[in-house]
């Protein structure tokens, strides 16, 4: 038995999630739920102090 992350590589090399993709598509198709044509994008931005992204501050040495 190997951990969480080794099964899921495992299973994403063996193609299980597409053939999983694939089959709930289909189903959906078959009961005409899908559009094809409706697309949607999705992104998120998080905006971090810029401490946080390791800036110097001010009066710190070399800053």
């Amino acid at each position: 038995m190997g951990t969480v992350s080794s099964r899921f590589y495992q299973r994403r090399k063996a193609s299980v999630f597409d053939r999983v993709l694939r089959r709930l598509q289909a189903q959906a198709d078959a009961r005409s739920d899908l559009d094809w044509d409706l697309h949607f994008v999705d992104a998120t931005v998080v905006r971090a102090h810029q401490h946080a992204a390791g800036a110097r501050r001010s009066g710190a040495i070399g800053g």
